[in-house]
């Protein structure tokens, strides 16, 4: 039971982790709207950058053989993502803004602080991913970027 109750806690830090770098790369570009569909959107770069990223894009090794095997469906659950972003809101990591009648998160100065204690190769890692995403795919409608998702899904072979 404490076995489990640990390996849910950690899921739950490595995930919400991750969202925060991606939040925070979006902190110097104030007119953008970081809402939950975004989040879920370029999280599923962050979390598959050997998929999503064209060649060339991906730094460091190959971290996860099973990167290939672990989406059977792209559509992300929204009640996670809320778990996630409710966590950093109760760390008081991030703050959540109504900016055109939808809630966003901008990443405050104690997140920053935490972002900065971060020193491993997977943070680096997922600093550039978030990097590339504001760059080349945030100037991307919503719609394009999900039809380049389920373009990638569709080229992974599964055999």
């Amino acid at each position: 039971m404490i076995e489990e109750l640990n390996l849910v806690n950690s899921d739950l830090i490595l995930n919400s982790t991750r969202i925060l770098i991606l939040i925070s790369e979006f902190d110097s570009k104030k007119s953008f709207k970081m809402n939950l569909n975004k989040i879920m959107l370029y999280d599923f770069y962050m979390k598959f950058p050997r998929t999503m990223l064209p060649d060339g894009e991906n730094q460091g090794e190959q971290r996860d053989f099973n990167e290939f095997y672990s989406f059977f469906h792209w559509q992300p659950d929204r009640e996670e993502y809320n778990l996630y972003l409710r966590y950093l809101l109760s760390k008081k990591l991030i703050h959540r803004i109504i900016i055109d009648n939808d809630f966003c998160f901008k990443i405050n100065e104690r997140g920053r602080e935490a972002l900065e204690k971060l020193k491993s190769t997977y943070a680096a890692e997922l600093d550039s991913i978030a990097k590339y995403i504001k760059k080349e795919v945030s100037k991307l409608s919503d719609t394009k970027v999900e039809s380049i998702i389920i373009e990638k899904i569709g080229m992974v072979n599964y055999e």
